[in-house]
């Protein structure tokens, strides 16, 4: 008999606000807000049937690792990548999307980061506007 854990719904929230995090703190700093917008419509880093796709404790672990790490290389100056970062933006990648996650970007895409840095998609650095 092999006993299997199930992903708990901790691990649902994880993934969640860390998917957020990429599309409020890190897309908006490689991609205008309409590409964004596409890639919401897109289903990108959307869990479809979440309870199906991600199954198992182990699972939802490897998920929330995997997106932590694209999220800290992509958050490091790209001045200070080399090839190690892509080949573990790569790793992370694949097992993003043996999980169901659509990430259809390579890691050349995030080369250099975008001049004009305002999106609708950040997050407001105070909630007074004047």
């Amino acid at each position: 008999m092999k006993v299997v854990y199930a992903s708990t719904e901790d691990q649902m929230d994880k993934i969640e606000e860390l998917v957020q995090h990429m599309f409020t703190e890190v897309f908006p700093d490689y991609f205008s807000d309409e590409e964004i917008m596409g890639f919401q419509r897109d289903h990108v880093l959307a869990l479809n049937a979440p309870a199906d796709q991600i199954g198992t404790l182990k699972a939802g672990y490897q998920i929330i690792s995997s997106l932590q790490t694209i999220i800290s290389i992509l958050e490091t100056d790209s001045r200070n990548r080399d090839l190690h970062y892509a080949n573990l933006f790569e790793f992370n990648k694949f097992t993003l999307e043996q999980y169901g996650l659509h990430f259809p970007f390579s890691y050349s895409r995030f080369a250099e980061k975008r001049t004009d840095s305002f999106s609708i998609f950040k997050k407001a650095y105070n909630r007074l506007l004047v």
